[in-house]
């Protein structure tokens, strides 16, 4: 397949190994990688503890610190905890995120980038989660959601070809995951890429299905 959707599914497959956070700080996401080069190093780096009602600030919990000499930290070593602001202008993107819960959670992992001379004002934040699946049925773009958002209409291609459409229609028990989308933007969208694992026996009907933004077509237009 397309390099875009080969990105899409390392996503999916390897891009976030953070259940294991406190034995290694997390790695830039191979999708984003591959279109930033040489990015500074996110400020802080942890688990989301807490979120405020307001939704304008939440908990860190992070782990130990290396040692001077850079060892890793003793196991009785104890976390550190750190309380980040976010505000109207403070760029958030989320992966790894269900229908409508494109927003900040207790649970999430999240690299933060701070506002240049603060110590706790966040100006970019990446939300994420785990996951691992094996290889996709469906890959490519979509073309059109129908009114309701339960059927999408995906663009497959190979190679950089067109190889035909294909309806997808997502049933109540549908898996659906989104990555690299902005705030409050986790539903089927036109110009999403989307990776999907169809039911067993049927042929349009995803038991899981990822969606993410299409950063590249974007820019390109």
């Amino acid at each position: 397949m397309i390099s875009t959707f080969r990105l899409l599914a390392a996503a999916c497959i390897a891009l976030f190994a953070f259940s294991a956070f406190a034995d290694d700080p997390p790695a830039i996401p191979r999708a984003e990688r591959d279109t930033r080069t040489q990015e500074k190093r996110a400020d802080l780096m942890g688990r989301v503890t807490a979120v405020s009602p307001d939704g304008h600030s939440l908990t860190l919990s992070m782990p130990p610190r290396p040692g001077a000499d850079g060892q890793p930290a003793a196991r009785d070593a104890q976390g550190e905890q750190a309380v980040v602001l976010l505000s109207d202008k403070t760029k958030m993107l989320f992966f790894g995120v269900s229908d409508g819960r494109a927003h900040p959670e207790a649970g999430q992992m999240a690299m933060v980038w701070l506002e240049e001379g603060t110590k706790d004002q966040a100006a970019r934040v990446r939300f994420m989660k785990r996951e691992g699946e094996e290889r996709a049925d469906i890959q490519g773009r979509i073309t059109a959601v129908s009114d309701d958002g339960k059927t999408i209409t995906v663009e497959t291609k190979d190679h950089d070809q067109v190889t035909g459409k294909v309806d997808l229609h997502l049933a109540p028990y549908t898996q659906s995951l989104y990555y690299g989308v902005d705030q409050d933007a986790a539903k089927p969208t036109t110009d999403y890429l989307v990776i999907a694992w169809l039911e067993k026996g049927s042929k349009d009907v995803p038991a899981r299905i990822r969606f993410m933004k299409n950063e590249r077509d974007a820019a390109a237009r």
